[in-house]
């Protein structure tokens, strides 16, 4: 596009900076599910014979006849958080993790004790603004864990997950992909 002469230098700046928030609201609202409001999921049709589950870090598909499982549980790793996940196994290579993580707090008796915890969480907060990361929705893997050919989805709503396995248990173990509603779109913030 091709601006008018009266548009360049810092005109085009400040106009670029008046026109950001105006822009952002578009491309905010394509794609998305309009019904869908904040921590919670939208369910609509989807392609036939599949699963689909949108989060704000990715989507995850899979065709219905190749899940084998789907599990929730919880487990503490390293005495310090608590994970909530929910596991969506298929037939082949792939798996999908959806985990919510929250630290053990000081009435744990498996507790860092909450200052530590919270020392620790803005010190990775910090430490992540520096460098563009979000620490509390990004997935952080260590090379020394095994999680090649899993896609892992962090959410920061634990409630999240429930709206997750029960959609996928729904769609895949009682309506055996019968059923329409076969896709899922998490509002997660």
């Amino acid at each position: 596009m091709k601006l008018p002469p009266i548009l360049t230098g810092h005109a085009t700046a400040l106009l670029a900076l008046a026109l950001l928030p105006t822009a952002a609201l578009a491309q905010q609202g394509q794609g998305q599910n309009n019904n869908v409001t904040p921590g919670t999921a939208g369910v609509e049709n989807g392609l036939k014979g599949f699963w689909e589950c949108v989060t704000p870090t990715g989507r995850f598909v899979v065709r219905l006849d190749q899940i084998s499982s789907v599990s929730q549980h919880v487990y503490i790793i390293d005495g310090g958080a608590r994970v909530y996940e929910v596991t969506v196994s298929t037939t082949g290579p792939m798996v999908a993790r959806y985990y919510f993580i929250e630290p053990i707090t000081a009435g744990s008796n498996l507790s860092l004790g909450q200052a530590t915890v919270e020392r620790l969480r803005g010190v990775a907060n910090k430490a992540g603004g520096r460098v563009g990361i979000d620490t509390e929705r990004d997935v952080v893997k260590t090379p020394n864990t095994t999680h090649a050919k899993t896609a892992e989805y962090r959410l920061v709503v634990k409630e999240n997950l429930d709206r997750i396995y029960n959609h996928v248990h729904k769609v895949w173990a009682e309506e055996r992909g019968r059923g329409e509603k076969n896709k899922i779109t998490i509002r997660d913030n």
